[in-house]
């Protein structure tokens, strides 16, 4: 059975995530439900919860301000939020949960599954560090964390030269590592910046930073500035080619 506490400051909000909780997910017993982050903080270092289900937007004290708070955060977080995309954006480069209000069941119940009956206390740590610097004003988001099967790695952006499809996983060849992660391409594509990022094949995703050269064909092929040489799909090519005209002009 996992501990867990519920801080929103609205309280049909708090009310109908408990019931929820209550009613789908046997192995969560909700011990405390606070309305601000002060409340939070003091149910947290009183109940030493297993998991968090924390609001984003709260007066006085945001959902991240309150993390910034804690001295340790021995537990699990799930964000909860109805809107702000740049937060969510960098939930997600963090791999962290989050569950967009109203709160769907199946959603909330596929987010309980992936909690852990106990963590690792500093992966947790560095999970919220990347959070808090992914959040900071007047930066883009920088730093992503990628899911292993041995845990986490923390990647900057800048160093990813191109993604590469394999089943529901996904190589990530950067300036000085492949990576294989759990994630699909897919996922990696609805995250990173589009501005920078391009899927010039069902199979490849690539940083238009590092591509050299532009071959042509019935799609043609990139050259990566690695010498990697990457497929385009035929229906790619022409957005390839104005994606690459935005990005030189970008700068």
């Amino acid at each position: 059975m996992l501990k867990a506490i519920i801080i929103d400051d609205e309280r049909h909000s708090r009310e109908a995530l408990y019931k929820k909780l209550s009613m789908h997910c046997e192995n969560i017993v909700v011990l405390k439900m606070c309305s601000d982050a002060k409340e939070g903080n003091d149910a947290i270092r009183k109940y030493e919860p297993d998991v968090v289900f924390l609001d984003i937007e709260m007066p006085l004290v945001n959902g991240f301000g309150m993390l910034e708070q804690l001295k340790d955060c021995n537990f699990q977080v799930i964000f909860t939020t109805a809107y702000d995309h740049y937060a969510i954006q960098a939930i997600r480069f963090s791999a962290i949960d989050y569950l967009v209000k109203p709160i769907d069941v199946d959603e909330l119940k596929a987010a309980v599954v992936k909690l852990k009956p106990k963590i690792d206390i500093e992966e947790n740590a560095a999970r919220f560090e990347n959070l808090l610097l992914n959040l900071k004003p007047a930066t883009q988001l920088k730093s992503l964390a990628i899911t292993t099967a041995n845990g986490l790695i923390f990647l900057n952006l800048q160093d990813i030269l191109y993604l590469e499809a394999s089943g529901n996983y996904t190589f990530i060849y950067a300036t000085t590592q492949k990576i294989l992660s759990s994630k699909t391409l897919r996922e990696f594509e609805d995250i990173l910046p589009e501005n920078d990022f391009f899927r010039v094949h069902h199979s490849y995703l690539i940083q238009l930073t590092y591509l050299s050269e532009y071959r042509k064909g019935e799609g043609g092929e990139v050259v990566m500035r690695n010498g990697s040489i990457i497929p385009v799909a035929r229906r790619r090519k022409d957005e390839l080619l104005e994606a690459v005209k935005r990005f030189s002009a970008k700068v």
